[in-house]
This record gives structure tokens, C-alpha cells and sequence, in this order.
């Protein structure tokens, strides 16, 4: 992902880089969002197709894909790494729950869910149910008999039910990593 400065500021742009579409536009929206400066992003095949996109840019990626973008990216400025949030919180809630529910994942991932999925069975169990939504970007969604959904950044706002939980993909911590490494590049 890559993040362009506002109009008037002389920052270096922000580049971002994932593998999934759905997950490189959420970590895109939240940068974005918390840093307030605008984000563009790309897949890892982009990123080494064109190699225009890391001159002066800031490039982040999430850990796993780092070190493939190492040779790519100017040695002056290395990429900064983003890791993504835990959801233990998430998973205690689940448990805390008193009487048998419907949990719901609500995302533009198919990652994201799986990850969900996964994280999720050993305290939804026998007890509770467990479904997944794959939203569409453009799309609003009514989940009137869930009694609880976990929603990514972009899901939140398209999400109507009764008890709605944002999960935020990128772990608080990066954003100060991420505008620590651009803060030099701005007095430049």
C-alpha cells in the first residue's frame, strides 16, 4: 500500500503491499483512517512489476511479506512492518456468553474469515452456532436473528443486528511504527 500525502503537505507517500484483495483494502481503509493520509496499495507481483511504486514512497507490508519485498525497496527507507490484531478479547466474549447464539463474521476477506473460522471453533463449539458473510463492498446487510457479529473496519458501517463488534486488522501499535518511519521523510 502506498500513502499520498494531502494536498498542501510535502510527505513522502505510504505504500502498502498484500496478497488478498479483501485484506489489502481493509489495512488500506485503516491507515488510511487512523493516519489520515491517503493510502494506495498493491499485491506483491504489482509491487515488483513496478518498481516506480516504491520510489519515494514509505512501503509497508504485514510480517509474512517483508522479506520478499526487502530487494525492492530503497535501503535509506526499508519497509516497515504491520502485524495484525490478536482477537483474544473476541474469543472470551464468545465464551462469556450465558445462553446458547448466533456468531457471526462479517467481512470483505475470505482470509480474514477463514482466520475467524478457525480462531473462533474452540469456544463457539457445540453451544453456539457460527456463520460467515462475505460482503461486497458496495453492499448493506440485515443479520436480524445474529446475536452477535464480528465485523473487519470496511464491514462495520454496512452492518445492522443487534450486537455488533469491530475488529480492527491492524494491530494499534503499527500506526506508530508507520508514522514514526514517514515523520522524517515530512521535514525533508
Amino acid at each position: 500500500m502506498r500513502t499520498r500525502p494531502p494536498p498542501g503537505r510535502t510527505t513522502r507517500p505510504l505504500s502498502g503491499v498484500e496478497e488478498e484483495p479483501g485484506l489489502r483494502e481493509i489495512i488500506r481503509h485503516e491507515v488510511q483512517e487512523k493516519l489520515g493520509w491517503p493510502v494506495e496499495s498493491c499485491s506483491p507481483e504489482q509491487f515488483a512489476k513496478e518498481p516506480g511504486l516504491a520510489v519515494g514512497a514509505q512501503v509497508f507490508a504485514p510480517n509474512h511479506i517483508i522479506e520478499e519485498l526487502e530487494p525492492l525497496v530503497p535501503q535509506n527507507r526499508p519497509s516497515v512492518s504491520i502485524t495484525y490484531s490478536g482477537a483474544d478479547e473476541h474469543v472470551d466474549l464468545i465464551r462469556s456468553l450465558k445462553k446458547p447464539s448466533i456468531i457471526a463474521a462479517v467481512s470483505i476477506s475470505e482470509s480474514l474469515l477463514k482466520t475467524a473460522r478457525s480462531l473462533f471453533a474452540p469456544a463457539i463449539g457445540r453451544r453456539h452456532t457460527f456463520r460467515e458473510f462475505l460482503l461486497p463492498q458496495s453492499e448493506r446487510i440485515e443479520l436480524p436473528g445474529v446475536d452477535v457479529a464480528f465485523c473487519d473496519s470496511l464491514a462495520m458501517p454496512a452492518i445492522n443486528c443487534r450486537r455488533k463488534i469491530h475488529y480492527r486488522l491492524v494491530a494499534p501499535n503499527c500506526f506508530e511504527y508507520l508514522a514514526a518511519a514517514v515523520e522524517p521523510a515530512r521535514r525533508e
